[in-house]
């Protein structure tokens, strides 16, 4: 059978401090998804309620997900967090892989850069020509790419505490037609009043490549 989707990222710590990462409320909190007023709750569902963790094996099973599972594994002197979905491939599931791809790199920024720190996000989205946004989020936000591949594209930027920038592009990132579009930059070090003086410039700067552009903080 061939995988609907297998994710694999690597981070330089130990295997079981990306496990209480992975465990620990307090912690899913400071890296997974974006700051929107339902995430307490996103987590409890998913991680809590429909998860299965087994300590002894690093690893999270999903009963009735399709045989989903999330792991972590030691790698020479570091690790990996893998997310895997096995079956027949389907395309519903490109969106959930294109997912855990900027979820885990989040987790990387967070755990080996701020561990133990709260962070702030901008959360964009819209409809956009891809081929148009992605050149102009690079020139925007500098930075290496920690991912670049067909839907999705990580950018680790030395600035915002260092953060991260994931943009999504659903149709393609290469993409001449109109598609939905997102944009996550996780931050740290930010106070309240600057968080929301970029929040504005970011959506203001969103708005003149996007229709129906939408900010959450």
């Amino acid at each position: 059978m061939d995988n609907f989707y297998e994710v694999e990222v690597f981070i330089d710590v130990e295997p079981s401090r990306i496990w209480s990462a992975l465990t620990d409320r307090v912690e899913l909190g400071r890296w997974f998804g974006w700051d929107a007023g339902t995430l307490a709750d996103e987590i409890n569902t998913f991680f809590f309620e429909h998860a299965v963790p087994d300590a002894g094996r690093m690893r999270l099973d999903f009963p009735g997900m399709e045989d989903m599972y999330i792991e972590v594994a030691p790698l020479e002197a570091a690790s990996v967090i893998r997310a895997v979905q096995p079956g027949d491939g389907q395309e519903f599931y490109a969106e959930i892989r294109e997912g855990w791809i900027g979820f885990f790199h989040q987790l990387k920024r967070y755990i080996e850069d701020h561990p133990g720190e709260d962070r702030k996000t901008v959360y964009l989205s819209g409809t956009g020509v891809a081929a148009e946004v992605a050149p102009a989020l690079a020139g925007r936000l500098p930075g290496r790419d920690w991912f670049s591949g067909e839907q999705t594209r990580v950018i680790a930027t030395e600035s915002f505490g260092p953060g991260l920038g994931v943009l999504l592009a659903s149709g393609g990132l290469e993409s001449t037609e109109g598609g939905k579009l997102t944009f996550t930059l996780s931050t740290w070090g930010l106070s309240e009043g600057e968080l929301t003086e970029l929040s504005a410039d970011w959506l203001s700067w969103w708005s003149g490549l996007v229709e129906g552009a939408e900010v959450v903080t």
